[in-house]
């Protein structure tokens, strides 16, 4: 399994650029070589909080008696 580039050395990641036919290799920066490998140069980083979906009305307990047709 190929390992993350972003967890990659330098030198490593020139390797590759080179094997795979990537021109210019020793003028460009690590974030560049990732760019041109075809990866994302900020992957596994950040995260933050996602917005959650809202739940529908009737899935919480407190709301499932007050639905209609769940009256009994």
């Amino acid at each position: 399994m190929a390992r993350d580039p972003a967890q990659m050395k330098t030198g490593e990641l020139r390797q590759q650029a080179e094997r795979a036919g990537i021109r210019n290799v020793d003028q460009m920066n690590k974030n560049e070589m990732i760019q041109a490998l075809g990866g994302s140069a900020n992957a596994n980083r950040g995260g933050g909080q996602r917005q959650k979906d809202p739940r529908p009305k009737g899935v919480s307990p407190q709301d499932y008696k007050n639905v209609p047709g769940n009256q009994t």
